[in-house]
């Protein structure tokens, strides 16, 4: 090693990077192509496998040889001691982590894959997981709603047998939506959560509903509910708000709309 006053110079790190990326590019699973962990098996012609693929390859991509159930422990040590990038490094994450760390990462990166949350037969949109806000305030901005500490809905009545509807909200840096089912002369309606699933116990919202002259009410605090629930899950009365006829026409103003607050808190404020 090239060290000058103690200093590594500029061609010795050259040098070792070229040595990390040459180990990364041994680490990659022949037939996946991403990084191998431990534990990390071969085949008789000696080239390795992933243990994520092991069970569903039966022969060898590369040689076609069939696999041992031998462990290559020292490609296994090299992987203990590299710093991994995010697969998704390409399309912007500039990250790195260790073996243990960075598949947990990819689960959660913001450069990952997303797709539009509006029905795909109205948006194909698809794009990186930090872009999705910005694509529906742009294409589907009359489906995005303000929200400032609180949201006031003014829903119909139940005039109509059946009615739908949604719309997005953007707070605490996060993507949420409200839905409104009407059935049957019953409302339902509940608040939903679109980002990583580890936060769905993050946040939840209350819904105040008052009578004109703010005597009377109900108030009801549930968790969010996550944005790819069926509707069936996501309706259960004890999920959402669920209001009958005669409460909605109690409670409904001299316009025939219902007024309903509704608050987006953390489980920890």
């Amino acid at each position: 090693m090239r060290v000058k006053n103690n200093v590594v110079t500029t061609s010795t790190q050259t040098a070792v990077s070229d040595i990390g990326k040459c180990v990364l590019t041994e680490l990659q699973c022949p037939a996946c192509k991403q990084y191998m962990v431990p534990p990390i098996t071969f085949c008789l012609g000696g080239y390795n496998i992933c243990n994520i693929c092991r069970p569903t390859v039966s022969i060898c991509p590369t040689c076609k040889q069939f696999f041992l159930k031998t462990r290559n422990v020292s490609l296994e040590n090299l992987s203990l001691q590299m710093k991994f990038p995010c697969r998704y490094s390409k399309d912007g994450c500039k990250d790195t982590f260790p073996y243990n760390a960075f598949r947990e990462h990819e689960a959660i990166c913001g450069y990952s894959p997303q797709k539009c949350p509006v029905d795909r037969m109205i948006c194909t949109w698809t794009g990186i997981s930090k872009d999705v806000e910005e694509h529906l305030q742009t294409a589907h901005k009359d489906l995005c709603e303000d929200y400032n500490a609180q949201h006031l809905l003014l829903l119909p009545s139940t005039n109509a047998s059946s009615y739908s509807y949604y719309k997005f909200l953007f707070a605490y840096n996060e993507i949420f939506y409200y839905r409104l089912l009407i059935q049957h002369g019953i409302m339902y309606v509940g608040l939903h959560y679109i980002g990583l699933a580890e936060n769905d116990s993050k946040y939840q919202y209350k819904v105040i509903v008052m009578d004109k002259e703010e005597r009377e009410g109900v108030v009801v605090t549930r968790l969010v509910r996550r944005f790819t629930e069926t509707e069936d899950r996501s309706f259960f009365p004890k999920n959402c708000l669920k209001l009958h006829c005669d409460h909605i026409e109690h409670f409904a103003n001299e316009k025939g709309k219902l007024p309903l607050l509704m608050k987006i808190l953390r489980v920890d404020d």
